[in-house]
């Protein structure tokens, strides 16, 4: 599944437009949370559920937020926290310990993208795989218009998945599939089966938040 970005009644609807099995492995492919209405129904559910969570960029924005000073937090950062409700820190605890991607044999899953010309996940650099859109040869400038997208010159043996890139919009390519369709933007949350090679979509109740490309 895309990413949710605190859209709990449009993850509901999704849910139910698959159809919930216990026996179905479910993986969000992070930015479960900001943004959005509900980030904590949307982590509360996760949680419960048992579904496997990567870690997304806008998890690491709140883990930065824990990690520092109460009296230096700006005010987006403190109504990120306050998002949470009254125990930002155990979600905090919880979201450390997920993984940046998740392998299997035929497929891999990431937030934001892969490094390109590395050979080995654990040697990537944390920084592209969660925030990479473009690529600019070194890594530097990792969303730049005129850059070809990480995709389009990376050399990976199986299929991949990520989220991360709206303005990109749904991906659907041998190489890779690409889950980010903007729901928080009213465009549509978006999750894909591996073994149906089927996607679903539901549209957004409403734009949460203005879209700035």
């Amino acid at each position: 599944m895309g990413d949710v970005h605190g859209c709990f009644d449009e993850l509901q609807d999704l849910i139910e437009e698959v159809g919930w099995s216990p026996e179905d492995e479910w993986i969000l492919v992070g930015d479960l949370l900001n943004k959005g209405p509900d980030s904590l129904g949307v982590l509360e559910w996760a949680k419960d559920s048992g579904a496997r969570t990567l870690l997304g960029n806008h998890e690491g924005k709140l883990l930065s937020c824990l990690d520092k000073p109460h009296e230096s937090l700006t005010s987006k950062e403190r109504a990120l926290l306050a998002s949470l409700g009254e125990s930002p820190q155990e979600f905090g605890d919880w979201i450390r310990t997920w993984p940046r991607w998740i392998e299997w044999p035929d497929l891999v899953a990431v937030h934001a993208g892969l490094e390109p010309g590395v050979s080995r996940l654990e040697a990537m650099r944390e920084r592209i795989v969660l925030t990479v859109r473009t690529w600019d040869g070194c890594g530097e400038e990792l969303d730049r218009i005129g850059d070809p997208a990480w995709y389009a010159v990376v050399d990976w043996p199986v299929p991949v998945v990520f989220g991360h890139w709206a303005a990109g919009g749904l991906v659907d390519l041998p190489v890779c599939k690409g889950l980010d369709t903007g729901c928080v933007y009213g465009g549509k949350l978006t999750a894909w089966s591996p073994d149906e090679h089927r996607f679903w979509q539901v549209p957004a109740h409403r734009e949460w938040i203005p879209f700035r490309d």
